[in-house]
């Protein structure tokens, strides 16, 4: 199954929720029960979702060998595959870019082209993580990328503390690709997977720390027996109630609003019974609203309710196998969650309950 619908109907380019694919119907809801899932027989699939900003795509460039690294969406546009931190200054005033954000990469640009190998080949995604030295707190480095975000404390005296110490900067890496394209949704990575560690770069160096995907971890997981069956269940009624057909008869427009409807609801959000009707087209709310489309309609919603549920019981058994890097939003114990890449491509397991809500409340 590809996740070019589901992507679009929910973050553009950006990695989507399982819990989000029945509005894809029936088949692409199993097919990410089974995403899940295979992640219990192949832990190694499944990587840390560092919550860093700004996100960078950096490699060599085919042609020539020669280093680039640039801010994800603009390594892919005419230009943007700058060589020096010079150029890639040159290449956010030129383009009238967010200098801000234009210095900080160009600070670090000689720091991130320390860790690729000459004879390293391709690209790899990475956020930043710091850009500037993380001060000591109470045997404790503490570090935050996003201010609604999660914050990541590391004690000083532990083997990842001593590779923060004194470090300008921090990055972590988490996603390889044999080149990068530009495409209607945003730059994106050809043949993307997950990088395995450090996947050929080099490690950390007196100018940068490096955090990976598993930092180190062999996560172990066991199937969600209940949880698992409750979200097969409760897809399989989905689709035998029509469920397939209805999605069928509505609009992209239409599911797309159903998508954020349900990701206010998770997220702690304002939303009531007059949500839809006030979003929605009075033809397209005429069919959302017809009594003979409500069991439809309570089916899609226990079908996601099941398909969240799962998740969190995945994330419940990766979180405390985590170390190292102790993880916080506000004062919760709980990380930005996991990215596992199955087999029909990659998804993310994030506690929208949890971190989705801080970000939005924080922005409110």
């Amino acid at each position: 199954m590809l996740l070019e619908f589901i992507t679009t109907i929910t973050e553009g380019i950006r990695t989507p929720h399982p819990e989000d694919f029945i509005l894809n119907g029936s088949q692409a809801a199993s097919d990410a029960i089974a995403g899940m899932l295979s992640a219990v027989s192949n832990p190694s699939i499944v990587s840390i979702k560092w919550d860093g900003s700004p996100a960078i795509i950096f490699g060599r460039r085919p042609a020539d060998g020669i280093f680039t690294m640039n801010y994800k969406e603009y390594i892919g546009i005419p230009g943007g595959q700058v060589t020096s931190s010079t150029e890639l200054l040159n290449f956010f005033a030129q383009q009238g870019k967010n200098m801000d954000v234009g210095q900080k990469l160009a600070s670090m640009f000689d720091a991130v082209a320390s860790i690729v190998p000459g004879n390293f080949q391709g690209f790899v995604q990475g956020d930043v993580m710091w850009t500037e030295p993380v001060p000591e707190q109470q045997s404790y480095f503490v570090f935050q990328a996003n201010p609604y975000g999660v914050t990541y404390k590391v004690k000083s005296n532990s083997q990842v503390g001593r590779e923060i110490k004194g470090r300008p900067f921090g990055l972590a890496v988490h996603t390889y690709g044999t080149d990068v394209e530009k495409t209607s949704k945003g730059t994106e990575l050809q043949n993307k997977t997950s990088l395995q560690g450090l996947g050929g770069l080099g490690g950390t160096n007196q100018n940068i720390t490096i955090l990976t995907g598993n930092m180190g971890n062999k996560f172990r997981l066991k199937e969600p027996v209940q949880q698992t069956r409750a979200a097969r269940a409760a897809v399989q009624n989905f689709a035998a109630s029509n469920g397939d057909s209805f999605l069928g008869s509505l609009t992209q427009s239409t599911v797309s609003k159903l998508q954020t409807y349900y990701n206010r609801k998770y997220t702690g959000q304002a939303v009531d019974a007059n949500w839809l009707q006030n979003n929605l087209t009075a033809p397209q709310f005429k069919l959302v609203a017809a009594e003979e489309n409500r069991p439809i309609m309570e089916a899609m919603d226990t079908a996601y309710v099941a398909i969240y549920n799962l998740k969190l019981a995945i994330l419940q058994q990766l979180e405390p196998q985590v170390g190292g890097v102790e993880q916080y939003v506000g004062d919760v114990p709980k990380g930005e969650g996991f990215v596992i890449n199955t087999p029909s491509g990659f998804i993310k397991l994030v506690n929208r309950g949890v971190f989705s809500t801080a970000n939005v409340q924080g922005r409110l």
